[in-house]
């Protein structure tokens, strides 16, 4: 019975409703629709939603509105006889307001919208195929320009003045004297050699009553002799801008010692003529030859500087010892050659022991190479 009388009471609020809010005077240029379920109060046309409607006559309808700040008059009592419910309404089939539907006329499309085209350029390089003629456009280029700025710098010097002496034609050459003294009476001499040296050249000979010919290679460098109380020094003197270098020829009719006391590179000696007693190597050579003459009795050769490479080159019959006091790197005597030869070994030529006439060579320096060979008869 509650559940009854809950429902009651929910029909006639939404009877209420309805007759407060969809019925009634509508506000101005506003039409009334009606529902179903529900009797009009009044003659009230149906205005239709779309297209052009009439105006619509004066409403007879004179339930209020809802406004804010007035008040609204009761809705009329709903009266219902006992045992007979009030009928269920459905809201679902309710008119609502529509919008006239605009459709297009036929044959009318809207047209696609543009379409952006685009295109697609390729550009080729041609490539290089002689990158040879760049480059020699480029030196050409360089080289011109160098030119100009030379030949500016070079016009605008100032000439500078040239002496007579440098005015010498090209084909004139400078002689030099060479210094010589007379033989006299002298049998055995000792010459000492001072000074270094780029090229030595030593050579004994038949000089008739001059005891010896010494000449400067280089015609700016200069020789000094000195004479000494065992001996004759000389001594080698550079230019400032010239190499030191001489060419010494001995009589060979003197018995000669030589001592080397300057460095030497090339280092030159032929005693074939004869004249050789003895020779000390004191200071470095890089690369020296002596060629001796038949010897008379035990011919000494000492070295005491540091030696790259020596050849010793004597007669077929003249035997050679060798003493390597520091060893040496290649050791050649005898014809049999031998690397590295420890310090302190002897090296000979066989018969050397018995020989009468002989060279004995000491190295007490360090040497590279040392080579004893045999002067060939056509030499």
């Amino acid at each position: 019975m509650s559940e009854q009388s809950d429902k009651a009471s929910s029909v006639k609020g939404h009877a209420g409703f309805r007759a407060r809010f969809f019925t009634g005077t509508p506000a101005s240029g506003r039409p009334t629709v009606p529902f179903s379920g529900r009797p009009p109060t009044g003659p009230t046309p149906s205005v239709p939603l779309t297209g052009n409607a009439p105006p619509l006559p004066p409403s007879t309808f004179t339930e209020e509105m809802p406004f804010a700040g007035r008040p609204v008059s009761a809705p009329p009592a709903c009266t219902r006889s006992p045992g007979n419910p009030p009928p269920r309404v459905s809201f679902a089939n309710e008119p609502t307001e529509q919008l006239p539907v605009i459709t297009a006329a036929p044959g009318q499309r809207r047209p696609p919208p543009p379409r952006a085209a685009g295109r697609v350029v390729l550009i080729y390089e041609q490539q290089i195929r002689k990158p040879w003629r760049l480059l020699l456009c480029t030196a050409s280029i360089v080289s011109l320009t160098v030119g100009v700025v030379l030949g500016q710098t070079e016009a605008y010097r100032t000439p500078t003045p040239r002496s007579t002496a440098a005015a010498q034609p090209s084909d004139v050459v400078q002689t030099v004297t060479p210094l010589t003294a007379p033989l006299s009476t002298i049998t055995q001499r000792r010459l000492e050699i001072a000074g270094p040296a780029t090229t030595l050249r030593i050579r004994t000979a038949d000089l008739g009553e001059s005891l010896y010919n010494i000449a400067p290679l280089d015609p700016s460098s200069s020789v000094q002799m000195t004479e000494t109380g065992d001996g004759t020094q000389l001594t080698l003197v550079p230019a400032a801008t010239g190499t030191a270098g001489a060419e010494v020829v001995l009589s060979s009719k003197v018995r000669w010692t030589l001592k080397l006391t300057g460095g030497t590179a090339e280092l030159d000696v032929d005693s074939r003529a004869g004249g050789l007693i003895g020779a000390e190597l004191v200071a470095g050579v890089s690369r020296g030859v002596l060629r001796l003459p038949e010897p008379k009795g035990t011919v000494p050769i000492s070295v005491t500087g540091a030696v790259g490479e020596l050849t010793v080159r004597t007669e077929a019959h003249a035997p050679v010892r060798v003493r390597l006091g520091k060893g040496a790197g290649l050791a050649t005597v005898g014809g049999k050659a031998r690397r590295g030869v420890k310090a302190g070994t002897t090296l000979r030529d066989a018969g050397w022991a018995k020989a009468t006439n002989r060279y004995d060579v000491r190295v007490t320096a360090d040497v590279s190479t040392l080579l004893v060979e045999r002067i060939p008869a056509t030499d």
